[in-house]
């Protein structure tokens, strides 16, 4: 029997603080060859995009593979886990909410293994769909502070600084990115920018960053000369960041950052590499966290109960 759960049952079963163990337990036992991922492919036809991934976790007896369409009507994501052992299919859920939470935890920790400090004063460049769980997510690695809060939409901005106040955050909005950043420890950022606007004035405070908005290679949250400031960058997974990552494939291109000098978070976590000066994680999203994560929601919902099962007749 397969178990199908919505976007608002995940919703109800997620809990963060599972979800970065679970995430960091992934790139440990990535780093040890049990955690096998898959660079993300893409089709385009018609104005949309379906984007596909997929990573098999052996500790875990669990594969899967989520996939994506992004068209002018908005973007729907499902997850599908497969048992190892018998192929079995054992859950189709909905992979929104469960990408929020693992992209969040992935920032939470490298922040954890490349800053190792855990009380400072934090920035969230961002206030869209993506911004609540980054903040969520390093409130269990860390106690900040302050979280200051910029995005170029008010609205946004204010709702989001409202629900983080909910959360027991010190969180405080602010219009001017310039403010919003001075003095801030460490600074992640999760825009949907076509043009990289963090420059080295801006940061200058910030001894780590995470940049977690751009997936694609025309897009870029941090200049190059801004890359060019970091002396370690750390990725989640060399191969796909060649393709997608626009901050530092930019980079790259002026000259400002070496693609043999990243390093990927599996090696971090495991304690093989040692971060030096100051450090940036560029987050693409990859498929071994939205794995552990969807394997850790299967579990509890069994234990729960009361979930729809249904046979797909195999």
């Amino acid at each position: 029997m397969t178990l199908f759960l919505s976007e608002k049952d995940v919703a109800a079963l997620v809990e963060m603080k599972e979800v970065v163990r679970a995430v960091e337990d992934c790139f440990k036992h990535e780093a040890k060859g049990d955690a096998v991922n898959s660079q993300r492919t893409r089709s385009i036809s018609h104005g949309a995009i379906l984007n596909v991934m997929h990573a098999s976790l052996p500790y875990l007896n669990r594969a899967g593979v989520k996939c994506y369409l992004s068209s002018s009507k908005g973007t729907r994501f499902v997850f599908i886990l497969f048992g190892l052992d018998d192929a079995e299919p054992l859950a189709v859920m909905g992979a929104d909410v469960l990408g929020r939470f693992r992209t969040g935890a992935a920032s939470a920790v490298a922040t954890k293994h490349l800053f190792k400090r855990s009380h400072f004063d934090f920035a969230l460049c961002g206030a869209g769909k993506q911004a609540l769980t980054q903040v969520r997510a390093m409130g269990e690695v860390a106690s900040m502070k302050s979280v200051r809060v910029w995005s170029p939409h008010g609205g946004r901005r204010e709702s989001l600084v409202k629900d983080l106040q909910n959360f027991g955050f010190p969180a405080s909005a602010h219009e001017s990115l310039t403010d919003s950043l001075s003095g801030a420890e460490v600074v992640s950022s999760i825009t949907t920018s076509k043009e990289p606007f963090l420059t080295p004035k801006l940061v200058q405070s910030a001894s780590h960053l995470n940049l977690c908005g751009s997936n694609t290679p025309s897009r870029a949250e941090a200049s190059p000369e801004c890359v060019g400031e970091f002396q370690t960058v750390v990725v989640d997974d060399l191969v796909q960041s060649k393709f997608e990552a626009g901050d530092l494939l930019g980079a790259a291109a002026h000259g400002t950052f070496a693609w043999e000098n990243a390093v990927e978070l599996k090696e971090v976590v495991a304690g093989n590499v040692r971060p030096r000066g100051r450090t940036i994680f560029k987050s693409n999203g990859v498929a071994i966290e939205d794995v552990a994560a969807a394997s850790l929601v299967y579990d509890k919902a069994l234990k729960e109960g009361g979930f729809a099962e249904k046979s797909l007749g195999f």
